[in-house]
Order: structure tokens, then C-alpha cells, then sequence
């Protein structure tokens, strides 16, 4: 007689096949509050939205202030000004600190933070450590002379770290009578210097004066959430309409560090630059910038990913990237985009089991600027999006224009991975709370994976059997 499997074997067997087979998603919002307010906590505009998530807090480390949450319930655990964060860390600033980035790294369970100081004026790159995994316990940071004979002065830092080292990049404006080359800096600093019993930067390495013919603007260090060492790369957008991605390295020791720059062209769709997003009323147009790499470009499983603002459609819209950082080469890419909404200053994270999603400010003549995600899976090598989710509505019009009279958002935001959930994503956005007020809004986002309505049937028949034998063997 041939033998019969247990119902209750089937029923697991059934589980087992669901959860590895086709199944759907399902993107929960979790913890959701608003951060910090324009004239509440930071009187300055754009906010540079930029956080990071550890195991028991959040950081927000904007323009004009710098906050700790509780990751649980999102309360407020600690709050200073951006001036006095680096003065109690121990930095000596010179002025105004601004342009700030904070990542937690896991693999070594601290917070690394940094700024630029003393705008249009010889200035310092500011980097910070956190004294533990508790930002709590406080900082160790340090003021780094950014460029030794004064000619530039350091804008737009970036930050990322690697298995060996933290890394920090920024474009260089000329302070010389009657000149205006542009160039970069870029500044590699021995993790093990920092996270030590007593954090240093004596062996700190500081690349000056770099033509921007041989990086690009706006340079990314990549954060490496492989943990690879040395080499490290850094990736920018060195001709958007051209089509071309910029990849250059710190090869050798992290310690003494070489500067490679040669080669590195990587070829993608050539988009023009984004145009100025709308938004109800007659108020002007809210400005987005361009096309360079303004949030962090993350390594997982040996690709780069990254995200830019491009045009499509005359509106403004996100292409998202993937690179395989070994042979330098596009593996995929694609747009986030609407033919009735503009979006820009996006950010992207992704899990090393194939979800990815990507935070940004969205907005049209009908809709105030909110935040938005669009989340993908990648199966295959290929990763599809599902639409844009609007996660928290603009409520009014907003118009703060700069001495230049751009009415500035941005410059960037965050989107992270949970260092302790690979199920969960945070993102760190912008909306118009009120008339002519900007808030940071931070989002927890949580994937429920759900069976197929097949899978999920025959479950379904799977349980009924297994309570009828159950049934039969009690009668």
C-alpha cells in the first residue's frame, strides 16, 4: 500500500513552499512622526534632511540642529544645536557649521558624523565619532584644514566607510581674485583611529586640489555594507547628459592611501538636467538642484547603487542605478517617475536579499511637496518597483528663497536599511507642514511578505485537513 504523508506534513510542507516561492509584498508604515521644524528647532533653509538608525536610536543630523530619538517610540532623547554638537564633540570650528551626514556602521557599532564649516571663506572638514553604539554617550570629533594654502574652500562634504577606513569628499570653491576652478578633496581616515580607546586623525590623509576632469562633482565614498576593505570607491555624475558615471578609487594601504582617477567611465542613459518642481498656487517653483549624486551610494553584494534627479517627460524624476563595482559596468537601472507629479532629491538603501527602496520629496500644481517611497524586489538580477507611496501629504505652499533667489529644498535626504532588521527600512524626508514651512518627516517602513491567493488557499485546505484529522482521531 503506498504510503500517505500526514496531513500536518503537508500543511508544513505547503508553508515551506510558500515562503520560498512566488509571494507577494506588503510595505507596512511603522513608526512615523515629524522630526525637527523650520523656526522650531532650525532656522535654516534647505535642512540638508539627513538621518541614520542604530540599535536602539535615531539620529538627525540636519542644518541648525541635531537630535536623538528613541528607535521604539520615536521620542526625542536628546536635542542641541549643529554648533554646539560639534563643540561638545571637541571639534574647534571656525564658524557656522553646515552640509551635515551621519551613517551608522554595524560592523563596528558606532556613528561616524561630519560637517563643513565657515561658508565662501577657508574652512574645515569636521568629523566626528560617537564614543559608543549609544550616541547618547557622546562624540569625539575633529577639525580638519581643508585646504593647506587657503585658495578653496570645502562645500557639500560626503561621508562613507569601508571595512579599513571613513571616508569624507568635498567640492572645493576658488577663493582666488578673478578665478573659479572648481576642484575636489578628499579626506581618508583609519577606522581603527577612531574607534580606538582614544580616537585620532594623526594618520588622516588628505587629497587636495583634484581636477574635477578626473572625479566628477559632488563625489560620493561609497558606504560599504559588505564590509570590504581597501580599495575604496567613490562614485559622482561626471556627465549626466552623456550618459556617463564617474568611478574612482583609494587603493593601497588606509593609511597611506593612493588617488586613482584614471578610467572609471561607466556608461548609463543620458538624461537632460531636472527642471524646477511644481507646486499649487503662485508661488515659485521649488528648486532641486541637478543632476549630481546627493545622497549616499551603498554597496550590497558587490554592486553600487545610488540615485539621482534627472528630467523625463518635463518633469522631475529619479533614475536609480545598480553597478557592478568589480568590471565597472551598469547592471540595471530605471525611473521613478510621473507624468503629473515631479520627484527629486531621492535616496536608496537595499538589503542584501533583494528589497530596495528609495525616499524623496514629491510634488505637483495640484499636490504640496510631500514624501514619497517607491520600494522594489529584485528576483533574477532584476529589480521591479511598485508605484510611488505617498507617505506623509504637504499641507501648504512653501517659498524661502536664498540670496541667489532659488527657493531651496533638499539638498538631499536618507533612506537606510535597519542594521538589526533586514526587514525594515527608515527614510528621512521633507514636507511642507505649514505655509512656507519645511518638517522632516521619519518613517519606518516594514515588509510583510503574504502567499499567492494559491499558496495561501491551498494553506487554507491544509489546516481544514489537519482539523478534521485531528477531529476524527478524538471521535
Amino acid at each position: 500500500m503506498r504510503a500517505r504523508l500526514p496531513v500536518s506534513v503537508l500543511f508544513f510542507a505547503l508553508i515551506c513552499a510558500g515562503a520560498q516561492g512566488d509571494l507577494r509584498f506588503f510595505l507596512d508604515e511603522g513608526l512615523d512622526f515629524t522630526g525637527s521644524t523650520f523656526g522650531v528647532q532650525s532656522g535654516w533653509i534647505p535642512p540638508d534632511t539627513m538621518g541614520a538608525v542604530g540599535r536602539d536610536h535615531i539620529v538627525e543630523l540636519i542644518n541648525g540642529t541635531y537630535r536623538v530619538y528613541d528607535k521604539n517610540t520615536g521620542s526625542a532623547l536628546a536635542q542641541s544645536s549643529l554648533n554646539v554638537f560639534w563643540s561638545n564633540a571637541g571639534a574647534s570650528r571656525i564658524n557656522n557649521a553646515f552640509d551635515p551626514r551621519v551613517v551608522y556602521d554595524p560592523f563596528s557599532e558606532r556613528w561616524f558624523a561630519s560637517s563643513v564649516d565657515n561658508g565662501a571663506a577657508a574652512n574645515n572638514i569636521l568629523l566626528a565619532v560617537s564614543n559608543s553604539d549609544n550616541p547618547l554617550d557622546g562624540w569625539t570629533g575633529f577639525a580638519i584644514d581643508s585646504d593647506s594654502d587657503d585658495s578653496h574652500w570645502a562645500d557639500f562634504e560626503t561621508l562613507g566607510f569601508n571595512l579599513d577606513g571613513v571616508f569624507v569628499a568635498a567640492n572645493m570653491f576658488d577663493l582666488r581674485d578673478g578665478s573659479n576652478e572648481t576642484r575636489a578633496a578628499i579626506l581618508a581616515v583609519p577606522k581603527s583611529d577612531l574607534i580606538g580607546a582614544t580616537p585620532t586623525v594623526a594618520n588622516a590623509t588628505l587629497f587636495q586640489d583634484i581636477a574635477l576632469s578626473g572625479t566628477g562633482f559632488a563625489i560620493q565614498p561609497i558606504v560599504d555594507l559588505d564590509n570590504s576593505g581597501m580599495p575604496q570607491g567613490l562614485l559622482a555624475a561626471y556627465n549626466t547628459g552623456s550618459g556617463v558615471l564617474k568611478y574612482s578609487s583609494l587603493t593601497g594601504s588606509v593609511s597611506s592611501p593612493t588617488l586613482s582617477t584614471g578610467g572609471g567611465f561607466i556608461a548609463v542613459d543620458p538624461y537632460a538636467e531636472p527642471p524646477s518642481a511644481e507646486q499649487p498656487g503662485p508661488k515659485q517653483d521649488i528648486d532641486v538642484a541637478d543632476s549630481r549624486l546627493s545622497s549616499n551610494v551603498v554597496r550590497v553584494g558587490g554592486s553600487l547603487w545610488g540615485v539621482q534627479t534627472v528630467e523625463s517627460g518635463g518633469r522631475a524624476a529619479l533614475r536609480w542605478f545598480e553597478i557592478d563595482e568589480a568590471t565597472g559596468t551598469a547592471v540595471q537601472e530605471g525611473l521613478i517617475s510621473d507624468t503629473e507629479l515631479d520627484f527629486y532629491y531621492g535616496s536608496i538603501a537595499v538589503s542584501h536579499d533583494g528589497f530596495v527602496a528609495v525616499g524623496f520629496s514629491g510634488s505637483s500644481e495640484n499636490e504640496f511637496v510631500g514624501s514619497y517611497v517607491a520600494f522594489g524586489e529584485t528576483q533574477g538580477g532584476t529589480t521591479l518597483f511598485r508605484d510611488p507611496q505617498l507617505l506623509h501629504a504637504g499641507v501648504a505652499s512653501y517659498e524661502r528663497t536664498d540670496s541667489k533667489g532659488r527657493n531651496r529644498w533638499g539638498d538631499y535626504s536618507a533612506t537606510v536599511l535597519d542594521p538589526y532588521n533586514p526587514r525594515t527600512f527608515w527614510t528621512f524626508q521633507e514636507f511642507a507642514s505649514a505655509e512656507d514651512i519645511w518638517s522632516t518627516r521619519i518613517t519606518r517602513l516594514d515588509i510583510t511578505r503574504t502567499p499567492e491567493p494559491t499558496t495561501l488557499a491551498l494553506m487554507v485546505l491544509g489546516l481544514g485537513g489537519l482539523w478534521l484529522q485531528r477531529r476524527r482521531r478524538k471521535t
